[in-house]
């Protein structure tokens, strides 16, 4: 295909920018607003290496004998003084990336010519290219804004330089002076989407082979290489360690004196060690790299032809027929639907339904992470693909390709994760510096003593260096890793399975732990307890005339064998569920509620007979409107819009309340977090079309018709949500004057407009058997415990008292926005506070008080989550972080934060540092809303059937919260017994190095043989076997240290050292009156 003219080429280049960069801006400034940084790098430095440089580095490391490039290796700072010029990152050869952990990486750039003549100026109008398929023809970009194509060649903004980071691609952008990371999507992808969701037929790839080759060299391959150093490398790496350095220094000083014995078993210790963690290593990155990599044959759209490509050809924009099995990239569903496996991510084992794109109902801008309801994600399994309607294919276009993939993102924070506070190697290193000036002081003293007895000085270096392999024991390395290799072998003996051996000895530092409502404290599933109705006359059946003074009132619960028509109705339809064979599979509250109706799915019509579709007329999709009819046809018929949905019918069993027929599923509007809500519009047997609603009860509040809703509403949702009860709203509506296939042209607010609400459906979700004793046992071990759950504040509340997590006896204070709707920033911070009981307590005075309450300790907290957000706005989230015991409806990015607020901070919005309360933290879920949470917390333990999760660092195959206590018993097993090691040796390494400078001072000296009985027996032995010390049987209030230089660590070292000393001196005395009285030698 040739070059486009100026006006297809103004398309593509504003396809490579970020999110936001296509917008107008005559400067710099102003355009430097719009592009997106990477918020986990806080800075690039430009370093070229002139050639004079290298080759000095290379002398100096000859001549030092290797040892400038051996502490180059340790200290990166070093190497880049030696090698390097800082200059310009436009200029630069090498970049040195910091990131927000203060982590440093020396980097190669990549230049790419290709990118010279490429402009990428903003499109001065700020939209993007829309691609229109129509059919019979091939693919058509027409842009909607032109830009200078000569802007880069007349010297203006470009990207030359390519930087590979941790898997993820930079791109130098000469008018900000800095890298910006390449998008995850082109910026006309979301305006290219919605032209193929709407039309009539799609013919092959959302891009010409120009925009084509340009994404090749953005993007690369689609797939996830994870590089696997080979095992001679990691050898190499592995044995340059410190450690290993100072033994081999300690071996060669030994056999200098001939003492072979100990030095044999320090090599075959030290050895056994490379080999182990090299072998550890190089099997972990290949289990990793083996997961992570996928690639397969995948039929694709082009030109209106299916072709069969290598899925590492896939690039954003290319259309592919999606078909049982696993996925090798993000796709957004375009048509048909498709039930999926997606336990490889999220570590839940239950198939989710998902359905097509539709821009009316999930907006017009597509984000993966927000539309996960249509979005088949990278490495997860397809267990069934449905074409819609008339269709023949399911298709999918491809979102994110590689390490932009929600897979690949996950891979990404395994190989890099954020480094917490670990201080015990640091510590470590420090006692062993002042063991090192301990031995010198000690050699200053003995220099005099063995120069007196005429020793050559060659002996006294020798036996200087002697003094610092004692006080520094070559076993101490491999002493330390003992105990948390027997932790991790008695964590596998309870079903927990560790992937981050560091998340061990972190555990033991745990007060914080954060727990998951359903499925985590409770039982997994929900039981339907019954639904109240609304009286008679009031608005279930539609005709509610709204006067005031005619206001329905609630009617008594009905339990789920006696539920009136109308609500079997509602819960049997307004649902996500599909069938998979016999199973029905889909969300479980969904599956409990539909299966509480007794009633069964039938067929949706797929495997050839006479199904109903909705098409839609060319000129009005041109248009860029909808004027749909119905019309029955049969599969493959043409001219049949391509975006009909799979129906989902469903049919009463018989004799139910006089219900018979079937009733079919025509319009769905998946639920989300975000709107809290699942509506669905159902045609009746009688042929009439209704909206079924329901969520959670303020939505359904807000939404329905407000003379629907009982007076006594707050009343009535409060008697149930304090008994832990969960609680939903139901609302149903009647579409008059409609067909059907106008219903598919309507926005979800228009058929949710005048909505009539219709009562509760309540719901049961029990404790786990164990859930309050074990809440207890961490409350007596002085851990903090915190509630943080998607589901209703006052549920969540009474939840927490019923299991301990909140006193029962003291008044809880709510912090929630004035307005449920609309931005948090536009609304006001709502204070309210209730009476243990649940009732409303009698103001206590103004916010001032109720925060100072808190602050104090004297009311119980609970925190929703755009109450979360306005907190965080107003900066006055510190006590809620200090003192509230739940947090309600959080979406799992605010889970995120709140991890990362308890811990060491979080990254503000602007990139800057937002500080944390610096508790050790952790997270136990079990569901798809926890990764995130998970992944912050310093230990995150998910509660999975498969034996490793990728979601978090340890894994429990039991079900239950029990596993936190054993993961903190087993850490704090691992950390004391550590310690204790670490104490021991340094002690013993004292005795010996005192005892020794006595013997220096006395011209003698310790034989070989007792060297090897001390240094075998009394050290490397005795220090292992107390690696298998078992933990506590009871958590303890008191937890381990958080620092090795502690004065509960030091103080008994030091009176160690002074009593052995003061023993070793008076019996060095009195030898010594031994030796003058009986003339005697030593």
């Amino acid at each position: 295909m040739q070059r486009p003219d100026n006006g297809a080429a103004a398309l593509e280049l504003t396809g490579l920018l970020p999110k936001g960069a296509a917008k107008a801006s005559s400067s710099s400034a102003a355009e430097g607003d719009a592009l997106e940084k990477d918020k986990e790098i806080a800075g690039f430095l430009g370093y070229r290496s002139p050639l004079h440089r290298r080759l000095l580095f290379a002398l100096l490391c000859v001549l030092s004998g290797g040892v400038v490039f051996v502490v180059s290796r340790w200290y990166l700072a070093l190497r880049v003084v030696l090698t390097m010029v800082p200059c310009a990152l436009g200029v630069a050869d090498y970049v040195l990336v910091t990131t927000v952990d203060k982590q440093q990486e020396l980097v190669r750039v990549h230049k790419l010519a290709s990118f010279n003549s490429i402009n990428i100026q903003a499109s001065s109008a700020g939209g993007a290219a829309t691609h229109v398929l129509v059919e019979d023809e091939t693919p058509v970009a027409t842009p909607t804004a032109l830009a200078d194509v000569t802007a880069a060649l007349k010297g203006g903004d470009g990207y030359d330089r390519l930087l590979e980071f941790r898997c993820g691609r930079y791109l130098y952008h000469h008018g900000q002076a800095t890298f910006l990371p390449v998008p995850a999507m082109p910026d006309d992808f979301s305006a290219s989407l919605r032209g193929v969701a709407g039309s009539r037929n799609i013919k092959g790839q959302l891009m010409d082979d120009f925009d084509r080759s340009e994404r090749r060299t953005l993007y690369g391959a689609n797939e996830l290489v994870i590089p696997v150093k080979g095992v001679p490398v990691l050898m190499g790496e592995e044995m340059i360690h410190p450690f290993f350095i100072f033994q081999y220094a300690s071996v060669a000083i030994w056999c200098a004196q001939a003492y072979y014995s100990y030095s044999l078993i320090i090599v075959g210790i030290t050895l056994f060690s490379i080999v182990t963690n090299v072998v550890s290593a190089y099997q972990y990155r290949r289990r990793l790299a083996a997961l992570a990599h996928y690639t397969c044959e995948v039929q694709v759209l082009q030109n209106g032809r299916i072709s069969t490509v290598n899925s590492t050809e896939l690039l954003p924009g290319d259309v592919v027929v999606v078909h049982p099995g696993i996925l090798p990239c993000d796709l957004a569903l375009v048509r048909g639907e498709a039930i999926v496996d997606e336990n490889m991510l999220t570590g839940e084992a239950v198939p989710v339904r998902k359905v097509s794109y539709s821009p009316a109902v999930d907006g017009p801008n597509y984000d993966p992470d927000v539309h996960k309801s249509c979005t088949l994600y990278g490495g997860t399994t397809v267990a069934q693909a449905r074409p819609g309607g008339s269709e023949r294919l399911t298709l999918g276009v491809v979102a994110r390709t590689a390490f932009w993939t929600a897979k690949g993102q996950l891979m990404k924070s395994i190989l890099f994760p954020r480094h917490h506070r670990q201080t015990f190697v640091g510590d470590a290193l420090k006692f062993i510096a002042v063991m090192m000036l301990l031995g010198l002081g000690f050699y200053v003293w003995d220099v005099v003593s063995l120069a007196a007895y005429g020793a050559r000085a060659g002996f006294i270096i020798l036996k200087y260096l002697d003094m610092i392999t004692i006080a520094v024991p070559p076993a101490l390395p491999a002493c330390l890793t003992v105990a948390t290799a027997i932790a991790i072998s008695r964590l596998q003996q309870h079903d927990i399975y560790v992937s981050n051996p560091s998340a061990v000895a972190l555990a033991g530092h745990l007060n914080v732990l954060c727990f998951d409502k359903t499925g985590t404290l409770t039982e997994p599933g929900l039981d339907l307890q019954g639904v109240v109705p609304l009286a008679a006359g009031g608005s279930s059946s539609g005709d509610y005339d709204g006067s005031r003074d005619r206001r329905p009132a609630f009617a008594p619960m009905c339990d789920a064998t006696n539920m009136p028509a109308a609500y079997q109705e509602l819960l049997a339809t307004c649902h996500g569920l599909a069938q998979l064979g016999s199973e029905l599979v889909g969300d479980p509250l969904d599956q409990r509620l539909f299966q509480s109706t007794g009633w069964r799915m039938l067929d949706d019509g797929s495997s050839g007979q006479v199904v109903e579709v909705i098409s839609v007329s060319e000129d009005a999709e041109h248009l860029g409107g909808a004027s749909p009819q119905a019309s029955p046809r049969t599969p493959n018929t043409p001219g049949v819009l391509a975006t009909a949905h799979v129906r989902t019918k469903v049919q009463p069993p018989p004799g139910a309340l006089g219900l018979s027929g079937v009733y079919t599923i025509v319009r769905r509007f998946e639920f989300s977090a975000e709107k809290q809500r699942n509506v669905v519009v159902v045609r009746k047997p009688d042929g009439s079309l209704h909206v079924m609603a329901k969520g959670s009860p303020e939505m359904m509040r807000k939404l329905a018709a407000a003379g629907s809703v009982p007076g006594d509403f707050d009343a009535e949702l409060g008697k149930y949500t304090r008994e832990g009860l969960r609680v939903l709203g139901l609302a149903t509506r009647q579409l008059t004057g409609l067909s059907e296939g106008e219903v598919q042209g309507m926005a979800q607010e228009e058929l949710e407009a005048g909505l009539h609400f219709c009562g509760l459906a309540v719901m049961v979700n029990p404790l786990r058997a164990d859930t309050t004793a074990v809440v207890a046992q961490l409350h007596d071990a002085d851990i903090r415990t915190v509630m943080v759950t998607g589901d209703h504040a006052r549920t969540a509340v009474s939840v927490a008292h019923n299991c301990g997590m909140l006193c029962q006896n003291r008044p809880v204070a709510f912090a929630d926005t004035a307005s449920a709707e609309g931005r948090v920033e536009d609304t006001d911070l709502a204070l309210t506070a209730a009476a243990p009981d649940g009732g409303e307590l009698p103001t206590l005075g103004g916010a001032d008080e109720l925060l100072g309450g808190v602050a104090a300790g004297s009311l119980a907290a609970a925190v929703t989550g755009r109450g979360f957000e306005k907190l965080r706005e107003l900066e006055a989230v510190q006590p809620f972080l200090e003192r509230a015991g739940v947090f309600a409806r959080m979406s799992p990015d605010d889970k995120r934060v709140l991890m990362e607020l308890l811990g060491d901070g979080s990254t503000g919005e602007d990139g800057s540092e937002v500080a944390g309360l610096g508790h050790h933290v952790g997270f136990c879920g079990d569901g798809a809303n926890d990764v995130g949470a998970l992944k912050a917390a310093h230990v995150g333990v998910s509660l999975c059937e498969a034996e490793a999760s990728v979601a978090a660092p340890l894994t429990s195959k039991r079900q239950t919260i029990a596993c936190m206590v054993t993961v903190i018993a087993e850490g704090r097993c691992s950390l004391i017994t550590s310690y204790i090691i670490f104490k021991f040796i340094i002690v013993y390494a004292f005795i010996q190095t005192f005892g020794v400078a006595i013997m220096y001072s006395f011209g003698g000296s310790v034989g070989n043989y007792q060297y090897l009985i001390q240094d075998l027996l009394y050290t490397t032995a005795l220090a292992s076997v107390m690696g298998f010390t078992h933990p506590a049987r009871k958590l303890s209030k008191q937890r381990p240290p958080e620092r090795l230089m502690s004065l509960g660590i030091w103080l008994p070292v030091i009176l160690q050292f002074a009593t052995c000393a003061l023993f070793q001196v008076h019996g060095a005395r009195a030898r010594a009156v031994l030796r003058l009285e009986g003339g005697g030698g030593w």
